[in-house]
């Protein structure tokens, strides 16, 4: 079992490392490869079970796309033979078309047919509740940027409330067979047990078992509870 952390010096935002925490604790044997940007790619040239990778900063968006760049095609041909992939915060913005930075037109790997548009008057705020693979998911957002293309047949998840990739829309992020981009924080696996289990068993685990299970329910339902309650405020800008 193996499993990429791209870039963890640059995708570390929001706490979202505390996904690799919680994977760690669920599989102790398996092979943790953390990829710094003066190294080449472990996917370039070994199979992964995962690859992750994190929210970064705009900035770190644009040095993350020029070193990704010369392994579009190893990517894309990953992504055919559904190897898994979790990209989270901003992540998935470096495999869009295009970002757009005011005046500026920042070119990505084009992998996916989106357009990311930073907002130029602070962050986006707020809590999602949706539905992915019939179970229900929870996280929070802070959005430097929103995203634009048809995903209402490639979504992460269909949202119950909250935004989605945008203002108009409640679908969540991006997915194509194993891919999942998504801009859902929290960290997403430390809210979600359900989504970890059905991660690592597309990721080869035959039975995943999650580690502290029982508080993680818990902890789980407690927020369902929580996002269910229409007085619950889910914005903020």
């Amino acid at each position: 079992m193996k499993i990429e952390i791209l870039f963890p010096e640059y995708g570390h935002l929001f706490g979202d490392y505390g996904n690799i925490m919680y994977l760690k604790a669920c599989l102790p044997d398996a092979e943790f490869i953390e990829t710094s940007l003066n190294s080449e790619p472990a996917f370039a040239v070994d199979d992964m079970n995962l690859i992750y990778m994190g929210p970064m900063t705009l900035y770190a968006q644009e040095i993350v796309i020029q070193k990704l760049l010369p392994y579009k095609d190893r990517i894309e041909e990953l992504i055919h033979r559904k190897t898994c992939f979790l990209f989270t915060g901003n992540a998935m913005e470096v495999l869009f078309r295009e970002i757009i930075d005011g005046e500026r037109k920042i070119p990505g790997l084009n992998i996916f047919d989106f357009s990311s548009v930073r907002v130029s008057d602070g962050y986006f705020i707020g809590n999602y509740y949706g539905e992915f693979n019939q179970r229900k998911v929870v996280g929070c957002k802070i959005q430097s940027s929103m995203a634009y293309g048809a995903n209402e047949h490639c979504y992460f998840a269909k949202g119950i409330r909250g935004t989605g990739i945008n203002r108009t829309t409640a679908y969540e992020g991006v997915r194509r067979r194993n891919f999942i981009g998504t801009y859902l924080l929290g960290p997403l696996l430390v809210m979600n047990p359900y989504f970890t289990q059905y991660l690592m068993y597309h990721m080869g685990v035959e039975k995943p078992k999650l580690a502290y299970a029982e508080a993680m329910k818990e902890a789980y339902n407690q927020r369902l509870t929580e996002f269910e309650n229409k007085r619950t405020v889910m914005e903020k800008e």
